[in-house]
Formats: C-alpha cells, sequence, structure tokens
C-alpha cells in the first residue's frame, strides 16, 4: 500500500511538468561568479542547449561533471552550450568544486538560490538535465546523472540537431 501511495505522489508530481515537444521555462538568473551579472534564456535563442540543474552535494551531479567539460570542448558555445544552474545554498560551494572540474570555467554557470528552475520543471531528482533545442522546446529530458553511455547518446542528439 505505501508503495502505491508514493507512486501516486511522484505521478501527480510529474504531472504538468515541462516534457518533450514543450517550450522551454524562461528565466533570468545571476551568474554564479559575477553576481552583478546575469543570464536572460532569450540570449539562448537560437542555440542547442543543455540546461543542467546541479547541487554541489549530489553526488551524481559530481560525477557527470567532468563529462559536461569534455562535452563542451567538442562544441563551441555559438552552436551548443551547456548552462548549469546551482541550487546550492552556499554558491561558495558550488564554486569551489567547479573550480576543480571546470579549472577554465567553459561551463555557463548560474546560481538559482530561490530554485526557481527546479520548481518549474517540477524535478523529481538531482541532477536534472533538459536538451533544448534551437527552436526552443525541449528535445530531451535526462533525469539523474548521464554516465559515459548517456553523454554519448546526448552528442549524437546534439549532433542531430545541429544538423551534423
Amino acid at each position: 500500500m505505501r508503495s502505491i501511495i508514493i507512486g501516486f505522489i511522484l505521478a501527480i508530481s510529474l504531472f504538468g511538468a515541462p516534457r518533450v515537444g514543450d517550450k522551454a521555462v524562461k528565466f533570468q538568473l545571476p551568474n554564479l561568479y559575477e553576481t552583478n551579472s546575469s543570464l536572460n534564456s532569450e540570449k539562448l535563442k537560437g542555440k542547442v542547449v543543455l540546461l543542467n540543474l546541479w547541487a554541489s552535494w549530489c553526488g551524481g551531479c559530481q560525477e557527470e561533471m567532468p563529462l559536461f567539460v569534455k562535452l563542451q570542448n567538442e562544441y563551441s558555445k555559438e552552436q551548443f552550450e551547456i548552462v548549469l544552474s546551482s541550487i546550492d545554498n552556499i554558491p561558495q560551494s558550488a564554486r569551489d568544486f567547479l573550480a576543480k572540474v571546470d579549472k577554465k570555467s567553459i561551463l555557463t554557470s548560474l546560481y538559482d538560490e530561490n530554485k526557481i528552475l527546479p520548481k518549474a520543471y517540477r524535478c523529481p531528482g538531482m541532477p536534472s538535465s533538459f536538451l533544448i533545442g534551437k527552436d526552443g522546446k525541449i528535445q530531451a529530458v535526462y533525469v539523474g546523472s548521464l554516465d559515459s553511455e548517456g553523454i554519448s547518446e546526448l552528442n549524437s542528439k546534439i549532433k542531430n540537431l545541429l544538423g551534423k
């Protein structure tokens, strides 16, 4: 009975969450490194974007982040951009972690203090990633960390969206 209730609650929490084919959620969030600077989702129009919701305390997030650095290195930011949105309570924790894995700061890193994006996307877990096409529509949803096999599948979808 308990598992049925948990399943029902999970199903309700996912109801209404953005799905493949839906428009991506609009946002404006401060830069993790330069708090007087922010990114508006409108600036990402015309690009293929991987929006990753993460936290430094999340083990799965820690595992996939080096793979994201490698993936971003394969593409120009004009074509494809990985946008990280940290939900850490202390932004310095996110900065400290990223300093170890993204030494050249090639990933676009934002700070979501009020957890706007996890609420809007009704994220059932961390990390959660959303592949967004040039048209601003969600092309794929990934809940949980991506391993090398998942990154390979993601890379194939990116190439397809870029027409390569």
